[in-house]
């Protein structure tokens, strides 16, 4: 007997210990300077983790480490760039890809582990963002429109008496690096076919380029919002009225420089990265993005002006109305919705279903751009996008009082590029109180009302 227990004994002593789960999540600096560390250690507490700890292992990398009776659990951060990434989730030394950027088709073909990307279930939009273009408090501009913007960061504008005459000095340009997504954002949104100007200076930090400008009354940049730390953000106009940055013109994307922040889990990857993409798309873990500095995705309802420049038929059906911090956009094709609609339809069915908002009259609003069809077909293709929302809400036991496509009425901006009329087709979402006149005058041909489509 004693025999037997000392080799028992002895086999608990030489027993392996039991391996570390391991998570690792490269690429977006955006992501990865501050929301993904805070999504993780939530995340390891909402398991049930205990002893968390976070260790610093070099520039933009660190490692947390937590136990759980008896196993441990090891996330890995590597925040150098969007890009890195994705080449790390090709290589298979990276399980969740970070990303400030949508993916590209370069991308998706650097493996064939990597899946479709784009994918809903393999593409989780995190948060929302806005590329701010940011000046030295000092600085007399409150606002630019985006061709100015250009200008500048191409180099074509030199001096700052170039767009304002009682303002003078040499424009010094300062901008991320290359591997960077809110680079390559701020290439797609704004620069387009232009190159940046040989003469800004780069980083691989947004804390160090905010820095920069904050230092010098001469210098503009852009960082996301979290960058916002004693600089000014300017209003950015293309094709509408010029915005600033605030939470909900960024959570409805018609700032003009809005953008998602996106976490890409492969395939084939195991399934602690899925577990950590869904808790942190998550309404658990949405506080957690607002805190950071990001826009949520949590449903509110605000006041908001009419447009000066909205037409009629856009005025009397938003007139004494709330709008939501949602939009549907569109590809080209009247049907044809991204990987973030799914989330948010179920997202916008539950805020509905709640006591305080079941009576009121919601109004669904579809537009087109104003150069993919023709002006009859534009009314008739906003329309039908706004039925498909509507069919889809229906889908979700929401039956929405008035439905109508405006054509391409409103734009919120330019026509003349890719990115500007993706932003103008959409579909809007209002509330009205139970009662309210908004949208009764406007009648007409391309208005509809949910409940009774939904009989027919």
């Amino acid at each position: 007997m004693r025999l037997t227990a000392l080799l028992l004994l002895a086999s608990l002593l030489v027993r392996p210990a039991m391996a570390d789960e391991i998570l690792r999540l490269h690429g977006s600096n955006t992501v990865g300077e501050a929301l993904a560390p805070a999504l993780v250690q939530a995340w390891l507490k909402a398991e049930g983790f205990e002893d968390i700890r976070r260790v610093d292992t070099a520039f933009e990398e660190l490692e947390w480490t937590a136990q759980r009776r008896g196993s441990r659990r090891v996330v890995q951060i590597h925040a150098h760039g969007s890009s890195t990434g994705f080449a790390d989730l090709a290589s298979g030394s990276a399980d969740v890809g970070m990303s400030s950027r949508p993916v590209k088709a370069s991308d998706r073909n650097l493996h064939a582990r990597m899946g479709d990307l784009d994918r809903p279930g393999q593409e989780f939009v995190l948060a929302l963002d806005g590329i701010a273009i940011i000046v030295n408090p000092r600085n007399p501009f409150d606002e630019l429109g985006k061709d100015r913007v250009r200008d500048l960061f191409s180099g074509r504008i030199r001096d700052w008496s170039q767009i304002r005459g009682s303002f003078g000095g040499a424009v010094k340009l300062h901008a991320r690096d290359d591997r960077s997504g809110t680079y390559d954002s701020f290439k797609t949104l704004v620069l387009g076919d232009a190159r940046l100007s040989s003469a800004a200076k780069r980083y691989e930090s947004t804390e160090e380029l905010a820095a920069a400008v904050a230092a010098d009354p001469m210098a503009i940049g852009f960082v996301g919002l979290s960058g916002l730390r004693g600089v000014r953000a300017l209003a950015i106009s293309d094709g509408g009225g010029a915005l600033l940055p605030k939470p909900e013109e960024v959570a409805v994307e018609d700032y003009p420089l809005s953008r998602r922040l996106f976490l890409y889990v492969p395939k084939d990857a195991p399934a602690l990265a899925r577990r950590f993409a869904e808790f942190a798309t998550s309404p658990a873990a949405q506080p957690i993005v607002q805190k950071i500095g990001f826009v949520d995705q949590a449903i509110r309802a605000y006041a908001v002006p009419v447009r000066e420049d909205a037409p009629d038929s856009y005025r009397t059906w938003v007139t004494g109305a709330e709008r939501l911090s949602l939009n549907f956009r569109f590809g080209e094709g009247a049907r044809m919705l991204d990987s973030k609609t799914m989330m948010d339809l179920d997202r916008l069915a539950a805020f509905l279903k709640q006591p305080g908002q079941r009576e009121r009259t919601l109004i669904l609003l579809g537009f087109s751009d104003a150069v993919e069809t023709l002006p009859a077909m534009a009314l008739f293709m906003s329309t039908d996008r706004a039925d498909y929302i509507a069919s889809l809400l229906l889908e979700r036991g929401v039956a929405p009082r008035r439905v109508r496509g405006l054509g391409s009425v409103a734009p919120v901006a330019s026509n003349d590029d890719a990115v500007g009329r993706q932003r103008n087709r959409r579909v809007e979402v209002w509330l009205a109180e139970p009662g309210a006149s908004a949208g009764v005058a406007s009648g007409g041909n391309a208005s509809r009302d949910g409940q009774a489509r939904s009989a027919r």
